[in-house]
């Protein structure tokens, strides 16, 4: 079981939901490299950038969060 690293307070497991197009809820998503801030971007993600699901967890003692995101491939 993975401990808190402020307080040592058991960790669980989740993730942060991401709001996208119709304000459908989603898993947040990492993203390597910088974003597209092009005006006629169809993306903010560039292509050829490696995404990954970014998992969340949350300290059931004091609140702190941590976030990864790991290679799932």
């Amino acid at each position: 079981m993975e401990r808190c690293i402020r307080c040592d307070g058991e960790l669980e497991k989740g993730f942060v939901i991401d709001k996208g197009d119709y304000d459908l809820a989603s898993q947040a998503t990492w993203a390597s490299g910088d974003p597209n801030t092009s005006f006629w971007r169809t993306s903010v993600v560039k292509s050829g950038s490696k995404k990954m699901p970014v998992v969340t967890y949350r300290c059931k003692n004091c609140g702190r969060l941590e976030s990864y995101a790991h290679d799932v491939s």
